[in-house]
């Protein structure tokens, strides 16, 4: 992967995020915020035992696997989103931050009041082929940029990267009971779940760069929410063909 960090075109949404952090990076209560997507709790636990019986397969784009296969997951995972239910999603998302943390559901609130911030990442996330109108395209990016904190880091992924990742995500998504044939609403909150996580993961990163424990604490908090959805991001590492066991 690049050691660079994202690109400059990412930087006015990254800071947009960044200001509504508070000082502390223990006070991240948005990363409460998933979705209620039957099957993202077990989602984790699919992805590691794929993880653990198949390397993964770096490719230009789809998922892994015989073409149609790759066309059956990309139909299957995308949906057509709704500028109505985002305002719905968006305005649930800080009021569950609001039960947790106050404070960062007022950053949340003056972030989304800024303009259509999923509608943002789109031309952001293109040039390493992912959209955000699709399951293991989002997932993706939040798989990264997770991994990517307990880290320390915030690099761009190549689009290799990005796309033997993708692969990963959309197999397991397919194989996770209730993601893959879920309504469009379900998918659409999933997906923005875990772009508004990305944004603050991000921001986080690069908001508590030179200060070690800070970002000691950041990686404790991204770990534990990841866990939550099953996934143990000490247990693997990336590659530019997608993570791999760490052991």
């Amino acid at each position: 992967m690049k050691s660079s960090r994202r690109h400059h075109a990412w930087a006015a949404l990254w800071l947009a995020a960044t200001l509504a952090l508070p000082a502390a990076a223990q006070n991240m209560g948005w990363s409460t915020i998933t979705p209620s997507i039957t099957g993202t709790d077990t989602l984790g636990l699919v992805l590691r035992e794929q993880m653990q019986q198949r390397a993964p397969v770096a490719a230009q784009g789809g998922a892994a696997g015989p073409s149609g296969a790759g066309e059956q997951a990309s139909a299957a995972l995308r949906f057509a989103p709704s500028k109505a239910r985002r305002q719905q999603n968006l305005a649930a998302f800080v009021e569950k931050t609001r039960r947790v943390d106050p404070e960062n559901a007022s950053g949340l609130e003056r972030l989304f009041a800024s303009g259509d911030v999923i509608e943002k990442v789109a031309p952001m996330i293109r040039p390493i082929g992912l959209r955000i109108d699709d399951l293991a395209d989002t997932y993706a990016l939040w798989w990264i940029s997770a991994w990517n904190a307990t880290q320390g880091i915030n690099p761009t992924p190549s689009r290799a990267t990005a796309s033997a990742v993708r692969q990963q995500a959309a197999r397991a998504l397919m194989a996770t009971p209730g993601i893959a044939g879920a309504s469009d609403a379900a998918k659409q909150e999933f997906a923005e779940a875990l772009l508004v996580q990305v944004m603050f993961i991000d921001a986080a990163v690069d908001h508590h760069q030179g200060s070690a424990s800070q970002l000691r604490a950041l990686a404790r908090a991204v770990h534990q929410g990841a866990g939550r959805m099953g996934l143990d991001l000490a247990a693997m590492r990336l590659t530019e063909a997608g993570f791999v066991p760490s052991r």
